[in-house]
């Protein structure tokens, strides 16, 4: 009798905390209206978030996870669940886009590109043509109006930053540079060549000079033959949280190393893609507010900045910083993104909401 009511209370309680986190998301994406006589959540504690992503995990047949949350530089929560442990290589897919962004910002703050390097200056399209008028910065935030092939298509044709760069003069525009927003892998391909011209090397060479030597990253971090520079990022989940940190702080690497300037992450997290039409972008994104260089702004401040921004992948890892809160989440997994996507943000409601309590 007393085993039937712990189960009851318990069954109890994860309803509470499924219909909190459902909540959560739909706070996100509007103005929370009032409900009449509701009872208040009970508060979230580390067991709460665990029972979550265990259900999660039941409920899509996933074969690990990895999720972390700091909050003030110290850990809020860390469990790793199935095949994935801290020292595990996985494929991150579009959470390579941030880490990218990284890379292109070191050559800025260096002085060898700028944002508003254009194509035509480059010498990668003809002065003249619309494509020639593409800027480094649109290539990030794919503003630039190049075509969207898919990722299949882009390993055939475009499986180097120089083939993409070869193929911009006879590709035809999806609309005037700046004024469309069409999420795809090819503008940063290009955009990657710029940094390969610029640092007299491949990819892998410069981002291990870089950022991954300079932040201690393990060698299985690295971009694989897969995907191009948008989604071909490997890395275990302790690369990345390194990364987040590095990030949250500004160019400062957990020992404390300065890696890239302060001002690299202002640029960065901006919305550039303000006013320009959306083409095309993923399901999960949609209620996403914009997009800086390498990363989706999942808000938008009123001086264009980006208080909460993320670069979730198609395979379902998703990373996010919470600037107000001081608060870095890195979900794991190798799945599919979308139909992970409202666990995930039920897993990060309650992270926040835990967040706040201890704040």
């Amino acid at each position: 009798m007393e085993q039937a009511a712990i189960a009851s209370s318990l069954l109890d309680r994860r309803r509470l905390l499924a219909q909190a986190a459902a909540l959560g998301v739909l706070l996100t994406a509007g103005r929370p209206r009032p409900l009449r006589a509701a009872a208040a959540p009970p508060p979230v504690d580390l067991q709460d978030i665990t029972v979550l992503i265990e259900a999660a995990i039941q409920r899509h047949g996933l074969g690990g996870v990895a999720a972390v949350a700091l909050h003030h530089g110290q850990t809020l929560y860390r469990g790793y669940f199935g095949n994935i442990g801290p020292a595990t290589p996985v494929p991150v897919a579009s959470a390579s886009k941030w880490v990218a962004g990284l890379l292109v910002m070191s050559f800025v703050a260096e002085g060898r590109l700028r944002l508003d390097l254009t194509l035509g200056e480059a010498g990668i399209a003809p002065n003249g043509t619309h494509a020639a008028a593409i800027t480094l910065a649109q290539l990030m935030s794919h503003t630039s109006g190049l075509p969207t092939p898919g990722p299949w298509r882009l390993d055939r044709r475009y499986a180097t930053p120089a083939d993409a760069a070869r193929a911009v003069p006879g590709l035809e525009l999806s609309g005037t540079p700046g004024t469309v927003f069409a999420y795809g892998g090819l503008s940063m391909q290009v955009a990657g060549f710029l940094v390969e011209q610029a640092g007299g090397a491949d990819w892998n060479s410069l981002f291990r000079r870089h950022i991954a030597d300079p932040l201690g990253l393990s060698q299985a971090c690295r971009w694989g033959d897969k995907w191009g520079i948008g989604g071909g990022l490997i890395a275990t989940p302790d690369d990345y949280e390194r990364i987040l940190c590095l990030i949250m702080a500004k160019g400062l690497s957990p020992a404390g190393r300065r890696i890239l300037p302060e001002s690299v992450f202002a640029a960065m997290e901006r919305n550039l893609s303000a006013g320009a039409k959306r083409l095309s972008l993923p399901k999960a994104a949609e209620s996403l507010a914009g997009y800086g260089v390498g990363l989706w702004c999942e808000t938008v401040a009123e001086d264009g900045s980006c208080p909460i921004i993320s670069s979730p992948g198609a395979f379902g890892t998703y990373p996010r910083l919470d600037r107000p809160r001081d608060l870095t989440i890195l979900l794991v997994v190798k799945d599919q993104l979308r139909r992970l996507v409202a666990d995930w943000r039920g897993v990060m409601t309650a992270m926040t909401a835990l967040a706040d309590r201890r704040n």
